[in-house]
């Protein structure tokens, strides 16, 4: 994948979550470190749910349960799952694994939203206009790490009978584009470096990685993996040593 790419996806992603705020009324602080998630999905006219022992079958029961659902399709996802996204042209819900720590829950939930914002809401909108009905499903497969470049891949699943669905990217491109969004809402570019440049010289690496993982609620190895993209870790040869004795 070309630099130039890249720089154009991340400028397109930076523009939809100025446009996720407006839209949420959330003011964007330099100063705030903890995404609002929650507040940015409900403006996107989604439910956020966590349930136990996630799986493609519990989200659609639970889904039929809440009456969002008439009746569950005939399905055969019962691998564990991180996350889950559900959509129609009338509803949507995020499912997120209640039993994953909270960093990798709020994690799953950007990804998701980043799958709905970038992938399935222009082509829900115009399935809207030509007045038909759509379905999209997308599943994130747990993994051992929280790492914006090893999540576990995820399986788009869409209503066969459309047309507009086959416009989706191929899957393994939805899931980079749906990481880096992930990584650009929970972790923006202007608090990580302000973090850093004010923590840098009171702690040694491995307490500065935590010290920013705690202050922006995420894990410590998507906040490394920030850090490292921006050429920031590791810290200069010696640096960690006298960080330890300050």
């Amino acid at each position: 994948m070309s630099a130039y790419v890249d720089e154009t996806l991340l400028a397109s992603i930076r523009t939809l979550i100025s446009e996720l705020y407006r839209e949420a009324e959330v003011e964007v602080s330099g100063k705030s470190r903890i995404t609002p998630l929650g507040e940015l999905i409900g403006s996107s006219n989604l439910v956020l749910k966590e349930l136990s022992g996630l799986s493609q079958q519990r989200a659609m029961e639970y889904l039929v349960q809440e009456g969002a659902l008439v009746e569950a399709p005939r399905i055969s996802g019962e691998d564990e799952l991180a996350g889950f996204l559900y959509t129609n042209t009338l509803y949507g819900c995020i499912f997120v694994e209640a039993e994953d720590l909270l960093v990798r829950r709020r994690f799953s939930a950007a990804h998701e939203l980043g799958h709905y914002l970038l992938h399935f809401r222009p082509l829900l909108v115009m399935a809207q206009r030509q007045q038909e009905y759509l379905e999209l499903t997308e599943v994130l497969y747990r993994g051992q790490a929280d790492d914006p470049q090893e999540t576990a891949s995820g399986q788009v699943v869409k209503s066969e009978q459309l047309v507009v669905g086959k416009q989706l990217p191929p899957e393994g491109r939805m899931e980079y584009e749906a990481n880096q969004f992930a990584t650009e809402l929970l972790m923006p570019a202007e608090i990580v470096r302000g973090l850093f440049a004010r923590a840098m010289l009171r702690f040694s690496e491995n307490d500065l990685v935590s010290y920013l993982a705690t202050e922006m609620l995420v894990s410590q190895e998507a906040i490394r993996w920030r850090l490292k993209q921006f050429g920031l870790l590791p810290l200069p040869q010696g640096r960690s040593q006298r960080g330890e004795e300050i």
